[in-house]
């Protein structure tokens, strides 16, 4: 199992941020941009050196904000084998102006003059529901909460939707259902990638 840290989090946290992750989705729309790219080329670059270096399947599982990674990269990469993405983001303009993780960055960004439909635009080069994954659809696995007030329900349908409809598992529970529910979750994730992966070893990315 190999986990990867998206930029601006962990060790790729510079100084001058005042918490994990701060800077790598914010007002600073270039920015933002250029972070969701850095992760996507990475990312790329480490199932590309798995599958040259390796034997096995590759599982990418991606969690909150790097399920919403996964699903970009899943639009991208056809050597990823199978893809769990749980409770994800969508549309980042929508999370941004709809969601209370985003209320903050709203604020920074009306009060610079940037309306939603100017972000709607600046952002579209990071909406996974743009194009049919590359990924077997069989091999998709999507987990949303019913109740998750820091993704929208509603935009976790437009992707399932928009993909025309991989397996899906919504639960009975809020964005702290990663924790509150991590056995089911843990148990749901491996039972799917145990139906699909019968034989050989695989390697698993982590986001």
């Amino acid at each position: 199992m190999y986990y990867y840290s998206l930029p601006y989090h962990f060790e790729r946290e510079p100084e001058n941020s005042l918490y994990n992750g701060e800077l790598m989705i914010s007002a600073n729309i270039d920015r933002t941009i250029e972070s969701t790219r850095q992760s996507i080329v990475d990312l790329r670059a480490f199932i590309h050196w798995i599958k040259a270096n390796k034997k096995g399947p590759v599982i990418i599982v991606g969690v909150s904000l790097g399920g919403w990674v996964t699903n970009l990269i899943a639009t991208l990469e056809s050597q990823i084998d199978v893809v769990v993405s749980i409770f994800y983001a969508n549309r980042l303009s929508y999370s941004i102006w709809n969601t209370i993780p985003g209320k903050y960055i709203r604020e920074e960004l009306e009060q610079n003059g940037v309306t939603y439909e100017e972000l709607i635009k600046y952002w579209n080069i990071t909406d996974p529901s743009q194009a049919l994954p590359k990924v077997n659809k069989d091999n998709i696995l999507l987990i949303s909460a019913k109740h998750d007030q820091y993704i929208d329900l509603k935009d976790a349908d437009y992707l399932w939707e928009s993909w025309e409809k991989p397996t899906r598992y919504v639960y009975n529970c809020g964005h702290s259902g990663i924790v509150l529910c991590r056995k089911k979750l843990a148990n749901d994730t491996l039972s799917f990638i145990r139906e699909r992966i019968h034989t050989g070893k695989s390697r698993s990315v982590h986001l």
